[in-house]
């Protein structure tokens, strides 16, 4: 199946799959670990930085062998990219989807760059995910409380939306309705009226909602089924509990100088975050 066909089948059956940032191997191995016992499909996604760190090439080959491997569903994904080239890139490498992210830029600017983007990507069977109100926020834990008015102006207004995706032709539309990067003490409660207006008014459109993580799961299954969503990002759980193990580890054996062998138990705690989310989005058992 590609990912048109897994985002219809997501839609159709009301869930969502996990898209899942990976920066080092142990977690990308957790996040397969975690798909394959929980029979989910997978999204594992990489930003700028985390290409530039394992390359282009290497994730390819990287996600071919753990298909082959875990034997699960597992989708490519580029997130939040601000640069046509590099969704170019990745497009030529093979990857299912792609994510030009425009919210910096002005609407006109956003549109003809997103409309490069979705050009290439079709004539090559890849979909485009676009973004055109900046996610507050950043994949960090804040210590800082948010500030409920400002995360307000972030929200999409569905009109604009419908406009935005009509000029540009991108398959996935990214959501503002409370959402944010990150987690903070005082987490925004989600806007499920707003999220349903943005469905009706991007009828043919698939949703994704970026920041899933810190989000209450009561609130990520109502987004679900208000929105149709099909494609739930989670960044900063992952890698906190992955921070959080690997002091663990290191705390319990100071004197231990090779990193594989602390592996499992970083790897376990990392796919234990990766199941909830995937039972929270309601894959389990759909691979």
């Amino acid at each position: 199946m590609t990912a048109r066909d897994w985002f219809t089948k997501a839609q159709n059956e009301n869930f969502a799959i996990g898209a899942f940032n990976v920066d080092n191997l142990d977690i990308m191995r957790a996040i397969c670990e975690a798909g394959r016992k929980m029979k989910s499909p997978v999204i594992v996604e990489f930003s700028a930085g985390e290409v530039g760190y394992f390359g282009l090439d290497n994730i390819k080959d990287l996600i071919e062998n753990a298909r082959e491997e875990f034997g699960i569903p597992i989708l490519l994904n580029l997130d939040h990219s601000k640069k046509v080239e590099d969704c170019l890139a990745a497009i030529a490498v093979g990857f299912d989807d792609v994510h030009f992210d425009g919210s910096e830029l002005s609407f006109g600017e956003n549109v003809a760059n997103a409309k490069k983007v979705v050009i290439t990507a079709h004539a090559n069977g890849v979909l485009v995910e676009g973004e055109m109100d900046k996610l507050p926020g950043s994949s960090e834990v804040h210590s800082e409380e948010l500030d409920f008015e400002l995360i307000k102006k972030s929200y999409t207004d569905p009109a604009r939306a419908a406009e935005f995706v009509g000029a540009t032709g991108v398959d996935i539309f990214a959501a503002c309705f409370g959402n944010v990067h990150g987690t903070f003490p005082n987490q925004p409660d989600l806007d499920m009226g707003l999220v349903s207006k943005i469905r009706e008014a991007l009828p043919n459109t698939f949703l994704s909602m970026h920041g899933g993580s810190g989000i209450p799961a009561v609130q990520v299954r109502e987004a679900i089924a208000a929105g149709k969503i099909v494609k739930v990002n989670v960044n900063t759980e992952i890698r906190a509990e992955y921070r959080d193990a690997l002091d663990e580890g290191l705390s319990e054996n100071p004197g231990e100088r090779v990193s594989y062998k602390l592996a499992s138990d970083i790897t376990g705690a990392v796919a234990a975050v990766v199941e909830g989310k995937i039972e929270v989005f309601g894959s389990a058992g759909k691979a």
